[in-house]
């Protein structure tokens, strides 16, 4: 009877335990989650309202993005792909020079793919468009190696473009400070871009693929119906998924490892790690102390979401838009905010906005440190200043997300492929999977989950 143990339930884990499920290698298969509850960052619950009526809102990711397979295959297996929908408005607005202004629709990831586009001087001003048409310069050499996204940008689009554009766009997603960031783990189309020399804005464009179908998917249920009904269909298929289980330590015994909790021992033949990579460092310490090591390097970023609902007629201007970003050099508290009853047709009740508004990142830990109630006197004060709400909202959930975004620092891919190959050396039988390691999508932490299970499934075959 061969076992296999998967520690963490988020939808790295989750996705794990389904590979092995579908190779049917092991005879086992447990799931231990610490956690009173299995899905991790897919987080989805009613919000009560004055009135008596509740909407439903994600408190975590919201959406993942279509393009990339492995959420969208994962939905079609568990027949979910009817039950899809794409956000109602997809574009988002940046708050520059004191106002709010549309992001440009023709960029890869934040790099304009014509400097003449109209959308990117509204953004730029006409001193940004001269600074970013003189730096774009076809002398440029070829980009060698790894280097953190800021500088280098800088370099190649100019101050404004990185600061008005760039920035916001893969500093928010990140929760980071791009001067501190992976070009190639954070941004590979725009590193293999800058590999092939010259300017920087047609090598994008050239490399560019072209929109074809929505950009995100949601189930209408919120995101959390994903690993709601993953962990249905496991449980049909006989795994065991355990919750308010944590995993002591991990140590080895012969080619089978020693899983302990404090309620059970359980001796595996295979482990998947799918926690966060502090977590992580400490569960394999015993069994490879060089990947542990490594992995204890890896930074992490706490964020506290805030979710505000407003009356409708509280909040003036045109919603005509996703959400805001807002750079760092508008000293505000929050790094961007969703306007998700714009963005989500399922979370508008006609009568309310709601607002998503993000506090923390990569060197700045208000997210952690902040009370509640100076959360949100901070997102309130931003929210006036940037959209001009001064009235009071409704409603307010504040969930925070502490060593919630791990940081990709230039590098990444190298310590991500040492990490592997120590721990491949010292615990073949021990797999990492989650969002430390290939990106902090939920795609990329299914693919990791799938790609652990069946490597191990390969191993013991």
């Amino acid at each position: 009877m061969t076992r296999l143990v998967v520690v963490g339930a988020g939808v790295a884990g989750l996705a794990a335990a389904w590979e092995a499920v579908q190779r049917g290698r092991f005879d086992d298969v447990v799931v231990l989650e610490a956690a009173p509850r299995t899905g991790g960052k897919l987080l989805t619950t009613d919000m009560s309202l004055p009135d008596g009526t509740s909407l439903r809102i994600d408190e975590g990711a919201d959406a993942f993005l279509a393009r990339r397979p492995e959420a969208v295959q994962l939905c079609e297996e568990l027949g979910l792909t009817d039950e899809l929908t794409s956000p109602a408005m997809g574009r988002a607005k940046v708050f520059v020079d004191g106002e709010l202004r549309m992001l440009p629709a023709r960029t890869a990831l934040g790099v304009p793919l014509d400097v003449h586009d109209p959308e990117v001087a509204a953004v730029l001003g006409p001193d940004g468009v001269a600074e970013l048409v003189s730096a774009d310069s076809a002398d440029h050499a070829p980009l060698t190696g790894d280097v953190a996204i800021g500088p280098y940008l800088r370099e190649r689009l100019g101050a404004t473009t990185v600061e008005r554009i760039v920035g916001p766009l893969l500093g928010g997603i990140n929760a980071g400070d791009i001067d501190r960031m992976s070009l190639q783990a954070v941004a590979p189309p725009i590193a293999a871009a800058a590999r092939a020399g010259g300017s920087l804005t047609s090598a994008a464009a050239t490399n560019a693929v072209p929109a074809d179908g929505p950009v995100f998917l949601t189930p209408l249920g919120g995101s959390q119906r994903l690993v709601d009904r993953l962990v249905e269909a496991l449980v049909d298929q006989g795994v065991d998924v355990r919750t308010a289980a944590p995993v002591g330590s991990l140590t080895a015994d012969g080619k089978q490892v020693l899983v302990a909790t404090a309620d059970d021992e359980l001796t595996a033949d295979a482990v998947v790690v799918a926690t966060p990579a502090n977590v992580a460092a400490r569960l394999v310490s015993a069994v490879s102390p060089g990947a542990a090591d490594l992995l204890g390097s890896v930074d992490h970023v706490s964020v506290a979401f805030t979710t505000l609902v407003f009356d409708r007629d509280d909040v003036p201007g045109p919603l005509d838009a996703a959400g805001m970003l807002v750079p760092h050099s508008a000293s505000t508290t929050i790094t961007a905010a969703s306007w998700g009853s714009v963005k989500w047709a399922h979370w508008d009740d006609g009568r309310h906005v709601v607002v998503r508004a993000s506090v923390g990142h990569d060197g700045d830990d208000r997210g952690r440190t902040l009370s509640d109630e100076q959360v949100t006197a901070a997102v309130l004060e931003d929210l006036a200043t940037t959209m001009g709400i001064t009235a009071a909202p409704v409603a307010v959930r504040i969930t925070r997300w502490t060593d919630g975004f791990p940081q990709y620092r230039p590098g990444h891919g190298d310590l991500v492929r040492q990490v592997t190959e120590q721990l491949g050396a010292d615990a073949p039988q021990v797999r990492l999977a989650g969002m430390a390691y290939e990106g902090v999508g939920i795609p990329a932490s299914i693919g990791t989950g799938r790609r652990a299970a069946a490597a191990l499934s390969e191993l013991l075959a």
